[in-house]
């Protein structure tokens, strides 16, 4: 073997050895999230928000003069996925803060896996309230929630829903569209008569039996529980019959797969209750909301705004810790205050914060936000 290529090879091993090392140095950030399958489209803005977050944290010198990396695998919003994603990013991947998954039934199956492995997780999309239930004094200290839960978002869906006598509902076959509809009919109570309710796989596209006994039916509004390509679906379908009631609770009327059938006028009068809207106007929002659509060329989703935060709120656990250990991290998690978007973040016993929420109305063929609601 000649001089050069043992010099060579030496040069090689010490590049793999510094990459290594500079590798192992990374505080990673670890999200199973929906890759493949219905959800994707949402998944794909998880991911930009998560990469925008380590990106700006990178500029400004990282995490205790360490970078910061974002790990995602895929879940396909199912929770048997979930935990096998989650399982490969804290075996393999090593990351040092989990996040939770879209999906509250995937999310709720990551509990006992971050419990086990002593690692804390930020849950900042889904909204079933047996997380925050099980969370902090509920038994499991490891999981902590940015997010509204659907009790936080039902009481505010519940007021703006009471002037309606008769409702129909269209919801998911999830626990979160079965759970939040029972959440709006306890805050209800006698006050409307719920004439019907549908509920349907994530997977159907076919709402025409439904919206032909709506026709018949004429319910003062419709209350729908769904993500957004089954919701965009809905709208499309609504409009092909040409339907007036108001779609209420959570359309999802946010979402960019459906601004142009707002531009319509038809869906004047709907409105919804989520966690974020990008064109809410503050300078906390602008800073956020203008990189993100110049870069991926349309505004951020709320899961992307809520991953976001998960990020950053888990970078400033981390700086306030000095340590990626998962028990200082967890211990500086529960002392958070962090100035987020659009308020506070501070969590109580049960580790939930309580941010503030958007009620969003349709006006001349736009949404709006009407106003910020308190999720207490």
């Amino acid at each position: 073997m000649t001089r050069f290529n043992i010099l060579r090879m030496l040069a090689a091993a010490l590049a793999a050895l510094v990459f290594g090392a500079a590798s192992a140095q990374e505080i990673k950030i670890g999200f199973p999230g929906p890759v493949t399958g219905p959800a994707s489209f949402l998944g794909q803005h998880m991911k930009w928000g998560a990469e925008q977050a380590v990106d700006e944290i990178n500029k400004r010198g990282g995490v205790l003069g360490r970078k910061l990396s974002f790990v995602m695998q895929d879940s396909v919003c199912r929770p048997a996925d979930s935990v096998a994603a989650a399982e490969k990013l804290l075996s393999q991947d090593k990351v040092d803060v989990l996040l939770g998954d879209l999906c509250s039934g995937a999310t709720l199956a990551l509990m006992p896996v971050v419990e086990k492995a002593g690692k804390p997780m930020i849950v900042s999309i889904s909204t079933l309230p047996e997380i925050t239930a099980k969370a902090g004094v509920g038994g499991n200290k490891w999981v902590f929630r940015t997010v509204a839960n659907d009790l936080m978002l039902g009481a505010v869906i519940a007021r703006q829903a009471a002037g309606y006598k008769t409702i129909s509902v269209l919801a998911e076959d999830t626990d979160y569209g079965r759970t939040a509809v029972k959440l709006l009919k306890e805050r209800l109570g006698a006050a409307a008569t719920f004439v019907s309710e549908d509920y349907v796989k994530p997977s159907e596209t076919d709402f025409l039996p439904m919206l032909t006994k709506y026709r018949s039916t004429k319910p003062d509004a419709i209350a729908v529980y769904m993500l957004d390509q089954q919701g965009m679906n809905v709208m499309k379908q609504y409009l092909q019959f040409g339907l007036t009631m108001p779609l209420i609770g959570r359309p999802p009327l946010v979402s960019p797969l459906v601004t142009d059938m707002l531009a319509s006028g038809k869906f004047n009068t709907s409105w919804t209750v989520y966690p974020y809207y990008d064109q809410y106007r503050s300078a906390e929002n602008d800073a956020f909301a203008k990189p993100f659509t110049e870069k991926n060329k349309q505004g951020p989703h709320y899961v992307a705004f809520g991953i976001y935060e998960g990020v950053m709120i888990a970078a400033d656990a981390i700086k306030r810790a000095g340590s990626t250990d998962a028990n200082a991290v967890r211990e500086a998690l529960v002392k958070s205050n962090y100035k987020g978007i659009l308020g506070p973040i501070v969590f109580d016993a049960n580790q939930q914060s309580h941010n503030n929420l958007m009620l969003m109305t349709v006006n001349n063929g736009s949404l709006v936000v009407k106003e910020l609601v308190s999720g207490k």
